[in-house]
């Protein structure tokens, strides 16, 4: 008899377990928000004025298209030593252990309870059995409870979908992060090796107008040139001086932003990237408007923020429904002898409970509602993401296509300069130049290569912006999973999801 009533006690504990397992799931079913219209298949408002790619992937390590081995050297630095990225991780798994902790509410609860006393029953007080006083004994008693609310209704399912979307979105607001700073460290690697030419140039600029104030001065002297042309020539000598320490300012600020992404201090060293160690990638990449919800990784976090809040309407409403409860108890009492604690005469109970909501005042309901706006918001900012997206994309597109075009004009002009001064300085050693002429075609050759370097820093910096704007090479989930799968032997294929948590 005692067996039979265990048996239906561990039976009715199962019977629950499985009825949670396979219960419904109230509130709304998930359905991603359709906010592209199937119209959309171009980025731009004129497909044809813009030059692009055909759609192609972008590769995980889309840095190393720059084919400089110390912007990869700063981009491996920058991915491991940052603490942005460091604090994200951290929040993830802080989001991915509240997953763990919500799913433990599907399995019964058990604890144990375990006391022991020694008592005397004193000379004075008369005992309830026939023994003599003073009486000493010991007494034990232990339980084991088994309590479980079977998710009937799928409340707790919701609020795991819940925590998981939540989690979904920390890991794409990490890729997010990341592709963040790499774009950032190649463009900040890129302006400093700019302002490192720029400041050549303006040194060589300054000591170019040094020599024409000279040839001005002395030309005033010998009574040729008036007091306004002194002047204006002091007055381009300081203009040209001026920009040498502001050159100087920014190429120091940069140094240091490009040591904080890096995860270094101001003071230490980094090695860095020559301007011509730097190249534009020969082939960029491209993508079609339909695949940009599932490319950017901060598109698919503000989707993951809908999916989380879409569940919570399934919590409010489970919260309005009845819950069901049992719980389990087995224990034993003696005397002295442990072995004694669970014979025949051990104790047990099984009770079943349900509790509903009469009147909260309207609380549930408000609550409800406040889960049903909340949606409401989460998608309004997924398309807000959504937008941004399309037009981080559409002004990458018109400036790359601008800034091609300027760089071009600006090598052109850079060359026709050099030609000039070149031939200028052959023409002065023959004597059909001036030294004036001559360090007049100095300075425009010197200005011309400062617009050359520049325009490359803004082309290169918007190409880097492309590949962010298009998703930046990040592996999806989808794409981890069927990469491990692929990597999987036909036995580990097979095994189950615990099976594989065992392992």
């Amino acid at each position: 008899m005692h067996n039979f009533k265990k048996r239906i006690l561990v039976a009715s504990l199962g019977a629950l377990v499985g009825s949670g397992l396979i219960s419904c799931a109230v509130g709304p079913d998930y359905k991603r928000p359709d906010v592209v219209p199937a119209s959309t298949s171009s980025f731009t408002r004129d497909a044809n004025a813009v030059e692009t790619a055909k759609p192609s992937t972008i590769d995980q390590d889309w840095w190393k298209a720059y084919g400089s081995p110390q912007l990869n050297d700063l981009v491996e630095l920058a991915l491991k030593n940052n603490p942005n990225i460091e604090a994200a991780s951290a929040n993830l798994r802080v989001a991915q252990q509240n997953v763990i902790a919500q799913q433990g509410f599907f399995f019964p609860q058990v604890n144990a309870g375990y006391a022991v006393s020694r008592q005397s029953t004193g000379n004075n007080l008369q005992p309830a059995i026939n023994v003599t006083p003073p009486s000493i004994y010991t007494f034990q008693t232990a339980q084991l409870s088994v309590g479980f609310t079977p998710d009937i209704f799928g409340g707790n399912r919701r609020a795991v979908e819940s925590l998981v979307g939540q989690a979904n979105s920390q890991q794409y607001q990490l890729d997010a992060l990341r592709i963040t700073i790499i774009t950032n460290v190649i463009a900040t690697a890129a302006q400093e090796a700019v302002y490192r030419e720029e400041l050549q140039s303006a040194i060589q600029s300054v000591e170019a107008q040094r020599l024409q104030l000279e040839h001005t001065g002395h030309m005033v002297r010998l009574g040729y040139l008036g007091g306004m042309d002194l002047a204006n020539a002091q007055s381009a000598y300081a203009a040209a001086a001026a920009q040498v320490p502001t050159l100087r300012k920014m190429h120091e600020q940069a140094l240091d932003l490009l040591a904080v992404y890096c995860g270094k201090f101001p003071n230490e060293q980094l090695l860095l990237p020559n301007l011509e160690s730097l190249h534009i990638p020969e082939n960029l990449p491209n993508a079609l408007p339909s695949s940009l919800v599932t490319q950017r990784p901060d598109v698919r976090a503000a989707e993951e923020l809908v999916r989380a809040s879409n569940a919570q309407i399934g919590v409010a409403i489970a919260n309005r429904i009845p819950q069901f409860s049992i719980t389990g108890v087995v224990g034993g009492v003696t005397g002295p002898a442990f072995s004694n604690l669970f014979g025949n005469d051990s104790i047990w109970g099984l009770t079943g409970g349900v509790t509903a909501p009469i009147f909260a005042g309207g609380t549930l309901a408000a609550r409800q509602k406040a889960a049903e706006a909340g949606l409401d918001a989460s998608v309004a900012q997924y398309k807000a993401t959504v937008l941004t997206a399309f037009q981080n994309v559409a002004d990458t597109l018109y400036a790359l296509n601008n800034d091609g075009k300027l760089y071009a004009l600006a090598k052109d002009s850079e060359q026709a300069n050099k030609t000039v001064y070149e031939m200028t300085q052959s023409q002065l050693k023959l004597g059909y130049a001036s030294e004036p002429g001559m360090l007049m075609a100095q300075q425009q050759y010197l200005q011309s290569k400062i617009n050359r370097v520049q325009a490359f820093a803004v082309y290169l910096g918007d190409t880097a912006a492309l590949y962010q704007s298009l998703g930046g090479g990040w592996v999806s989930p989808e794409q981890a999973q069927a990469a491990q799968k692929a990597k999987e032997t036909p036995s580990q294929a097979n095994q189950s999801p615990l099976q594989k948590l065992l392992d």
